[in-house]
């Protein structure tokens, strides 16, 4: 596996698409609607009993496996409320214990894609605030965050579909592969 892919979406729509669009065969993709992952204690377990995974037994625990089997993560999330999905939010806030054993992430590259119903322009300052939110996770795990695009999904009412947005939809998606695999 080259890249680990994650779904930050509540359902299987356009992100999902997207990053199955994205994702060469030997590439995984975790989709988090399918998994249960419960919330951050802040017990601090990890840092005072110095465990590299979180002690809450969840499906986390595939995540964890996962994200140190690669050194390259993309991760898309539909804007809610003007940042990422709160299921995504929980997931980041399960990046704990990579914060107590900083060698764990550190070299790794995270790629962020949104997909939001305003058009790109529209939704180009949350995106920036996603980006600066990522990159200041990563100045202290050590990890590279690579923002991709932010597309429009239109109006969830009447459209809903990122593919229809966009008439260069597959070019758009090559070139996003390209980044990803010239890093």
């Amino acid at each position: 596996m080259k890249v680990l892919y994650i779904n930050g979406s509540n359902r299987k729509g356009n992100c999902s698409k997207i990053l199955n669009d994205l994702k060469n065969k030997d590439d995984k993709l975790i989709e988090l609607s399918d998994k249960s992952i419960n919330y951050c204690l802040g017990c601090n377990a990890c840092r005072n009993e110095l465990k590299e995974y979180c002690v809450i037994d969840d499906d986390m625990q595939e995540i964890y496996e996962e994200i140190l089997k690669v050194d390259k993560i993309a991760i898309a999330s539909p804007i809610y409320m003007n940042h990422i999905t709160g299921l995504l939010k929980n997931v980041i806030d399960r990046f704990n214990p990579f914060s107590w054993h900083d060698d764990l992430l550190k070299g790794k590259t995270i790629y962020l894609i949104t997909v939001g119903q305003m058009k790109e322009e529209e939704n180009k300052d949350i995106a920036r605030n996603i980006k600066e939110y990522f990159e200041s996770i990563g100045e202290f795990m050590g990890f590279k965050t690579i923002f991709l695009k932010n597309f429009t999904s239109g109006d969830i009412e009447t459209i809903d579909d990122v593919t229809k947005m966009y008439d260069d939809y597959e070019q758009i998606i090559e070139k996003l592969k390209e980044k990803i695999e010239e890093d």
